[in-house]
């Protein structure tokens, strides 16, 4: 059953500045939904139209069936989490936690037994008669999500929450989210910039840009079948490496930079995909992991490409590389096994087994 859905909703402000164009969207029962994008996409604003923080400009908007265009936020039976937690600085935690069940006229006890209940789900059932300045960035996270569960909304609202923290708190919290939305059985919708956050927390990730949502989908899907060169650019870390050049036909399909530089066949699977874009401009996608130090067997250093290290980047289990082709960076990732020193020059092969490819007008995946 579908908890929340947008049909064509969109956001114009004030000169006519459209901030949200036309989003149609479905959030399922116990769903956890992603919206992810650069700033200004549009990501914050649609989640504040939900919420009722932001009036509609045209479309509809329903919660379980109803229509919400016009209900009041504090009618709509969500709650939502903030950057900034926006707690109460004169009021203890048990206060803060409390008080929008107090302003709903619950009596004390019931009061008591969901806040209770909440502190004791999220660890901060010593912290109940503190004052949030007293506490840790980590801790008043805690506090914010315990007000938002004492609640028991049909939907919760997440508005980069964890922006504020350091990246180990920042890791430690969205774990603890994750847990929280299995534990709750919860619909949930988070809105964050941070690929990584996601990728490892969303059943479904709404990508955006510039209003405009570019795909939804599961996170193994965007990774492996993006639509377009923003989302494939968008998801992953290192971001893709893209290449401009054309498809030519000699005996085979092969992939040709634009100066010549690299020179790849094309895998066989690929060949019906592509027979309509030999001599035409193309846009070859290939991720950091799939390109590889080529050895110096036969084999191994056909179809190279020869580059000089420009900088050496030790991750601990891993490394990047980067060099460059036509004037663009290109990123290797490789295991942590005796690193190169920069201004090495060394052989590249591009799995192309594992490439994308894009229409070089349209930026559109080739399909």
């Amino acid at each position: 059953m579908e908890k929340v859905k947008l049909v064509d909703v969109t956001k114009v402000y004030e000169g006519g500045v459209t901030a949200v164009k036309k989003v149609n969207l479905e959030i399922y029962d116990k769903e956890f939904v992603v919206l992810v994008g650069p700033s200004g996409c549009g990501k914050s604003t649609t989640l504040r139209m939900i919420a009722g923080l932001e009036e509609i400009t045209d479309g509809k908007l329903y919660i379980e069936d109803k229509l919400v265009n016009d209900v009041s936020p504090k009618d709509r039976d969500i709650a939502m989490v903030f950057q900034n937690y926006a707690l109460y600085p004169h009021m203890t935690v048990y206060e803060n936690m409390a008080f929008g069940l107090k302003l709903r006229k619950y009596n004390k006890e019931e009061i008591k037994q969901r806040v209770v209940e909440a502190a004791k789900i999220l660890g901060i059932e010593d912290y109940l008669d503190k004052k949030p300045r007293v506490l840790s960035g980590g801790q008043r996270q805690r506090v914010a999500v315990g007000r938002a569960i004492v609640r028991k909304p049909k939907v919760f609202l997440f508005d980069e929450p964890l922006s504020n923290l350091d990246a180990k708190l920042r890791v430690q919290m969205r774990t603890e989210i994750s847990k929280l939305h299995h534990k709750l059985g919860a619909t949930m919708i988070y809105v964050t910039h941070d690929q990584t956050e996601a990728m490892t927390m969303g059943d479904r990730i709404v990508i955006m840009k510039d209003g405009v949502v570019n795909q939804i989908d599961n996170p193994l899907n965007l990774y492996n079948k993006p639509v377009n060169k923003f989302v494939a650019g968008f998801i992953g870390s290192p971001a893709m490496n893209f290449v401009d050049g054309k498809i030519i036909k000699e005996n085979i399909l092969k992939f040709i930079s634009d100066d010549n530089s690299l020179n790849i066949p094309i895998e066989n699977s690929y060949e019906d995909l592509l027979k309509s874009y030999v001599d035409k401009e193309i846009t070859l996608g290939v991720r950091p992991e799939d390109i590889h130090a080529a050895g110096d067997n036969e084999l191994d250093v056909k179809n190279c490409y020869e580059a000089v290290l420009d900088v050496v980047e030790p991750m601990g289990n891993e490394i990047f590389l980067y060099f460059t082709i036509n004037g663009k960076e290109i990123i290797a990732r490789t295991a942590a096994v005796d690193p190169p020193e920069p201004e090495t020059k060394m052989k590249f092969q591009f799995d192309l087994s594992k490439a994308h490819f894009f229409d070089k007008s349209t930026e559109k995946a080739v399909k």
